[in-house]
């Protein structure tokens, strides 16, 4: 959700993680009596991955496809105004990557991580990340968000730990598909592929990363 569905809805009570606005908005979108709950199709490569949904916080989800871990995040505009990032007890998004990532620390399976989210996320989220490439290895790691409206969309990079973050484009802005291609030989891991399907090239100001 974001915040013109979320916490600028009246009735939002900014001490407690349940009230009508988000029970409504759970029902509709996204716990078990949501026709959303599940994916309804199987994806172009066949099949299609259970969706894996946060305990109270169903609109907070979790699937991994193709070693790939994708995660759904509840992190919304303005800033120290959301209940689950700021006022609960521990950050929720936090203990949502936390439980999800820790089941993999067995295995260490993951290639690379998708995080989406409509602002963007507290440092919590990323210590829980660095947590988890402590004992499994550094993976590339990107986070989507577009609460910054900008006029165009950019990524910035962070070298330490190949970290990208893309902020979507808001001002003439065209769904994005953002796919993420492995080496076929299996040596230099994930990569990330970030079509922009506006028609309008908007984009000039955004730097270009070749890696």
């Amino acid at each position: 959700p974001g915040d013109n569905d979320w916490n600028e809805c009246f009735g939002y009570d900014l001490y407690s993680n349940n009230d009508t606005v988000r029970d409504l908005w759970r029902e509709s979108f996204a716990d078990s009596r949501s026709p959303f709950h599940q994916f309804s199709a199987d994806f172009p490569s066949g099949g299609r991955p259970l969706i894996h949904r946060k305990s109270g916080n169903p609109e907070m989800f979790f699937f991994e496809r193709n070693s790939v871990a994708i995660f759904g995040l509840n992190r919304v505009a303005p800033s120290r105004e959301a209940y689950i990032s700021d006022y609960a007890p521990v950050d929720l998004n936090g203990e949502w990557v936390e439980e999800r990532l820790a089941k993999d620390e067995a295995t260490c399976s993951y290639k690379s991580i998708v995080m989406i989210a409509q602002a963007v996320l507290k440092p919590i989220v990323y210590e829980k990340v660095d947590a988890y490439f402590a004992k499994c290895g550094s993976l590339p790691l990107l986070t989507i968000t577009g609460d910054h409206h900008p006029d165009t969309f950019c990524m910035t990079r962070n070298v330490t730990n190949t970290r990208f973050d893309l902020t979507v484009e808001a001002s003439r802005s065209g769904p994005l598909l953002v796919s993420v291609v492995r080496d076929p030989n299996n040596r230099l891991g994930d990569f990330f592929h970030v079509d922009d399907s506006d028609p309008v090239h908007s984009n000039e100001d955004c730097p270009i990363y070749a890696i």
